[in-house]
C-alpha cells in the first residue's frame, strides 16, 4: 500500500498546483455571458486536474492487478500480446543525447524565431525539423505533418481561441497576412 501511495505523490502535488492555479485564474476579470480571457486558462487547468485525479485513481485502484500480473503470460495467466522490447545496445547512448540536445536547440530556436518568421512558418519549420531530428526520415510525411500541424494550430488559435499570433517581420509578415486572407481568418 505504501508503494501505491508513493506512486501517487507526484500526481497529488500536481493536483494541488492545479487547484492553486485555478484559484488564481478565477481572479481574471471577464465579461458576463461570454467567453472571456479566463476561459482557456481555466479549461487547461481543469483538464490538468482531471488527469491528475485519473492517475491517482488508476494507481490506487488498478495498481494491484498490474503488480500481480505475470510479465511473460500477462494478467491471470493469459498469453502476453507482445514480448518486451530488448534493451538498446550501450553504444546508442550518445545518439540519444544528441537527439535530446537537438530537440532542445529546436525549441530554443522556435522561441527566438517565431517573432521574426511568424507563427505559421516557424511552426512549420519546427514541426518538420523536430520530426527529422527525432528520427522520422520520410520527407513527404514530414512535410505533410509540418503543414497539417501548422495549419491546424493556426486555425485553432485564431478561429477557436481568438488568440493573436505573431505575423513576422518584413516579407514573412506579408506572407502571414496573405495566408490569413487565403484561409479566411483576417
Amino acid at each position: 500500500m505504501l508503494v501505491r501511495l508513493r506512486s501517487c505523490l507526484p500526481h497529488v502535488v500536481m493536483l494541488l498546483v492545479a487547484v492553486a492555479l485555478y484559484a488564481a485564474a478565477s481572479r481574471i476579470e471577464s465579461p458576463p455571458g461570454r467567453i472571456g480571457p479566463d476561459f482557456w486558462p481555466k479549461a487547461v487547468i481543469a483538464l490538468m486536474g482531471l488527469l491528475c485525479v485519473y492517475e491517482i485513481v488508476k494507481r490506487l485502484v488498478f495498481a494491484g492487478a498490474a503488480a500481480t500480473a505475470d510479465p511473460i503470460e500477462g494478467p491471470a495467466g493469459a498469453p502476453a500480446l507482445a514480448a518486451a522490447p530488448a534493451p538498446a545496445p550501450a553504444g546508442e547512448e550518445p545518439l540519444q543525447l544528441g537527439v535530446l540536445l537537438g530537440g532542445g536547440a529546436l525549441i530554443a530556436g522556435y522561441v527566438v524565431g517565431v517573432s521574426w518568421l511568424g507563427f505559421f512558418l516557424s511552426t512549420l519549420l519546427f514541426l518538420c525539423s523536430f520530426a527529422w531530428v527525432g528520427g522520422f526520415r520520410r520527407p513527404l510525411w514530414v512535410l505533410l505533418i509540418g503543414l497539417g500541424g501548422s495549419l491546424l494550430t493556426l486555425l485553432l488559435f485564431m478561429r477557436v481561441a481568438y488568440i493573436s499570433l505573431p505575423l513576422g517581420e518584413g516579407p514573412f509578415r506579408v506572407f502571414s497576412l496573405a495566408l490569413l486572407r487565403l484561409i479566411g481568418v483576417s
